[in-house]
């Protein structure tokens, strides 16, 4: 059931992976084969990003001789200080989080300037807002006014949807650090594990983002006691005005039993690499991400939202050379 009450920008996927060598359809690089094993910072494991970077790099270790990754759990907040501190050589960041690493703004300490571009995926993930029905809510702005005792998980801490979902709180006057005052608590957990206790009736709700219609949020959203919330208008100005966040719609029906739209925010991930990668391996990265984009949809639907001609705009940190040779290669730069 439903209740409905950036930046700089440059012009026109714990579960470990670590696979072997093949070879490939396209010219083999200059660069060794023991300089090719990479490590990829994701999303939690059950969450679309740990299955749409696996699926990636899938298709890169199948046509990049020599090619070999591990994927390693992360989070869009934690994935840009990953790169930064060489823990992984290509990541998945929200766009607004990869700005704030960039200028040094909260939550990171410090300027990480060495984080570069390769395109922005169009994969939006949208706020996710659920409670167990017996909560009595009808809608956000009640936390407040009640000053409920919220039992909520909001997801991996150092997630960029967890880092989203404080936010969204607070922008409807139940900060953290509220609700820990009228007695409630926060918890951060992988998703499987936080829906497992709104549905024991442990914690209750859970807040985050992802895809629309994601298996895992669609599963927990047909539940019939459980509701998911619009936020509301003032509360999603705010979300735009002070961090970037995109107004966006999960249209009525995208869920079992939601009968009305879902007004919300979003954000949007750019795959994002170090400012040394050498560029011919991400040129042909970039260029079989566009080129078969067949075989990424096979493995994973999201991937429909790929497009060309808009993957290298809207970026908050600067494009890597590699990715900017094919985009000029094919005229979508000129």
């Amino acid at each position: 059931m439903t209740n409905s009450k950036m930046f700089w920008q440059r012009g026109p996927l714990a579960a470990t992976l670590t696979l072997a060598v093949a070879t490939a359809p396209i010219m083999p690089t200059a660069v060794h084969a023991e300089e090719k094993a990479y490590t990829v910072s994701a999303g939690s494991i059950s969450g679309s990003w740990f299955a749409i970077m696996t699926t990636m790099f899938e298709l890169y270790r199948n046509n990049i001789d020599d090619l070999t990754y591990t994927t390693i759990p992360g989070g869009s907040v934690a994935n840009p200080i990953s790169l930064s501190s060489g823990q992984s050589q290509f990541a998945m960041s929200y766009s607004t989080n990869l700005f704030a690493a960039a200028r040094g703004d909260e939550p990171y300490e410090g300027q990480l300037d060495n984080i570069r571009a390769i395109a922005n995926t169009g994969l939006s993930a949208y706020m996710h807002v659920y409670f167990d029905k017996s909560l009595g809510i009808e809608e956000l702005g009640d936390i407040a006014e009640r000053q409920i005792p919220l039992k909520i998980d909001t997801g991996p801490r150092g997630s960029g949807g967890e880092l989203a979902a404080g936010r969204m709180l607070a922008a409807h006057g139940a900060s953290y650090e509220d609700i820990q005052a009228w007695g409630g608590s926060i918890t951060y957990s992988p998703y499987r594990e936080a829906m497992d206790r709104v549905n024991d009736k442990q914690i209750d709700g859970f807040a985050n983002d992802d895809l629309p219609g994601a298996p895992l949020f669609a599963e927990f959203a047909g539940k019939d006691d459980i509701t998911i919330y619009s936020q509301s208008e003032e509360a999603i100005a705010l979300m735009e005005s002070e961090y970037g966040y995109i107004p966006g719609v999960i249209p009525a029906g995208t869920y079992e039993g939601q009968d009305q739209d879902i007004m919300t925010t979003y954000q949007t991930p750019l795959f994002v690499t170090t400012a040394d990668m050498d560029e011919e391996v991400v040129y042909q990265m970039t260029k079989l991400m566009f080129e078969k984009t067949d075989e990424l949809i096979a493995g994973h639907n999201a991937f429909t939202a790929l497009d060309v001609n808009k993957a290298p705009f809207g970026l908050t940190v600067p494009l890597h050379p590699g990715a900017e040779r094919y985009y000029r290669e094919i005229g979508v730069l000129e």
